[in-house]
């Protein structure tokens, strides 16, 4: 929780992180493991979720939300999850499906 903590861009964003902590906000979590990732979707206010990924070995992110804070609620939400819940998350041994998400996630 540390790092999330310090990540985080203020408190607000700590915050609106905590009410997307449950499961059902997130219709897909998956992990690889030995690449550091989590990842998963978020459902917002859109027709279609946020794409949400966290290299947890070098704290890079990349989320599809129109945020303009950095890391945005989502990405310290699924690192909640990730932190607190890590049973929460499907192992797979790929990598996100999603255009622009390598094995190592540039930070926004």
């Amino acid at each position: 929780m540390k790092t999330i903590e310090a990540l985080a861009p203020d408190q607000a964003s700590l915050g609106a992180a905590a009410k997307l902590t449950k499961r059902s906000n997130w219709p897909r979590l998956e992990t690889n493991e030995q690449l550091g990732l989590i990842w998963g979707e978020c459902q917002g206010s859109g027709a279609n979720p946020y794409r949400v990924a966290f290299d947890a070995r070098d704290h890079g992110y990349k989320c599809t939300c129109p945020s303009r804070k950095f890391p945005c609620k989502h990405i310290l939400g699924l690192m909640w999850i990730g932190a607190t819940a890590p049973a929460s998350f499907d192992r797979v041994s790929r990598r996100p499906l999603w255009p622009g998400v390598s094995t190592s996630c540039p930070r926004n």
